[in-house]
């Protein structure tokens, strides 16, 4: 993997993944009548939990593919899908089924029965499955690089920071934007992370040699 094709690849993927943009109606809705001393614990908090979960699957991810006796290549093709189903999703303008669901069981439960920072922030809204996936499949190619490795968990971080910054500014671009413009730029990164994950899917291909390459 060449370093400049890696970097942009790497971090567009994890920023289109966690989709910060898209979530700030979701962002204003669990945040809505909270102090502005108590907003910024929890937006910070959210961050740092989302940021140790990555770094944690980007260092002892590949050990859990080992574990689980999955090829790279197979876990490209895997995480292919299930990326090019989350940009099926941003496309056609449907929340994901896997968050809403949790973000409706999170609703049930009592105020003091879950703490939001880390459910649904943090989990799933930040750092779900697709981006877990995604830092498996990057970890997994970059496996014995530490200058990659550190690149993977330096751009998890950068896009972590930013989905923290929409998280402080929610309601400002909410305003600018509006539903509409939030609505016109998830879609046209949904159709990026579509084309991405086909080609993600084609290296998985290649890896186990079902395509040559």
């Amino acid at each position: 993997m060449d370093l400049h094709y890696f970097i942009p690849t790497v971090f567009f993927t994890l920023f289109f993944v966690v989709d910060p943009l898209g979530l700030i109606p979701v962002f204003i809705t669990h945040l809505a009548g909270f102090t502005a001393q108590r907003r910024k614990k929890v937006i910070i908090k959210a961050t740092l939990i989302s940021i140790s979960i990555s770094v944690f699957f980007t260092l002892l991810g590949k050990y859990l593919l080992q574990f689980l006796s999955i090829s790279p290549g197979t876990f490209l093709v895997a995480g292919g899908i299930l990326l090019f189903l989350i940009s099926m999703e941003m496309l056609l303008g449907k929340p994901s089924r896997l968050k809403m669901r949790d973000i409706e069981d999170s609703a049930e439960q009592s105020g003091d029965a879950g703490d939001v920072a880390v459910f649904p922030l943090a989990i799933p809204l930040l750092c779900g499955p697709g981006n877990i996936a995604a830092l498996l499949l990057f970890s997994s190619q970059a496996w014995g690089d530490p200058l990659r490795m550190g690149i993977i968990i330096l751009l998890s971080v950068a896009v972590f920071l930013i989905a923290m910054a929409m998280m402080f500014f929610s309601a400002g671009i909410e305003s600018l934007l509006g539903r509409t413009g939030i609505s016109i730029i998830e879609r046209m990164i949904g159709l990026v992370l579509s084309a991405m994950s086909v080609q993600f899917i084609i290296d998985g291909l290649k890896a186990m040699r079902v395509l040559n390459s």
